[in-house]
């Protein structure tokens, strides 16, 4: 079923059509990857694969979600602790190369570059001008390293934050955009470092009123 959330991150894909998927859902009624071992979805491009697989099933050219997906048999064999494997954010699965733009205006606070194995890669902290769901901060993620804007920077709606990184700089991820949303008291807690900051947190879902759902964001329903 395709989607009317279509985001409007990514202006060269206009046109595409857009699915809803719950990965971790997916990946335990796949018999092909549900019990294997080692997790072939550990592999980037294998992952990118059957991502693309999951969206032609859903008669998508591309899927978005994972918004507090508990992800510890998706993921299972990765360096996260399984008990800390609620998603915090909503992904886009795009091909890496692909242009991503702000959804909102707002003010850049951090830029990272990030080549650690489940790392951030290329990850742009941005202030909100006005508060989302109570959030006034949010994340883009899993970017290329080259052409991100710097600390200070103003970035306007529609304007090119960056690219979306291959797996050797995105922190080893197959090709796709994080978007996550935090609040005052998330901000607080990492300040000045947000790239300590992850993208899961626990089980419990008591990180989710701090972490709002961004699908709204990303599909450009905040001013």
């Amino acid at each position: 079923m395709t989607s009317t959330m279509t985001p409007v991150l990514f202006p060269k894909l206009a046109e595409a059509r857009w699915a809803y998927t719950d990965l971790a859902a997916e990946a335990k009624a796949d018999p092909h990857v549900a019990g294997a071992s080692p997790n072939p979805l550990n592999d980037p491009a294998f992952c990118e694969t059957w991502v693309m697989a999951d969206a032609r099933r859903k008669r998508a050219d591309y899927t978005y979600g994972g918004y507090m997906e508990p992800r510890d048999h998706l993921w299972r064999g990765h360096y996260h602790d399984p008990t800390v494997m609620r998603h915090t954010a909503v992904d886009y699965n795009v091909p890496a190369g692909t242009l991503v733009v702000a959804p909102a205006g707002g003010t850049v606070l951090c830029v990272v570059r990030d080549n650690s194995y489940g790392g951030w890669g290329g990850g742009v902290f941005i202030a909100l001008d006005t508060s989302y769901l109570g959030a006034g901060y949010y994340i883009m993620a899993h970017l290329a390293h080259r052409g991100l804007p710097s600390p200070g920077d103003r970035l306007e709606r529609g304007e090119a934050v960056g690219l979306i990184g291959e797996p050797h700089e995105n922190g080893v991820w197959f090709p796709h955009l994080h978007l996550q949303c935090f609040d005052q008291v998330v901000h607080d807690r990492f300040a000045p470092k947000l790239d300590e900051m992850d993208g899961y947190g626990p089980n419990d879902e008591l990180v989710n009123p701090h972490m709002p759902d961004p699908t709204g964001l990303g599909a450009g329903l905040h001013r």
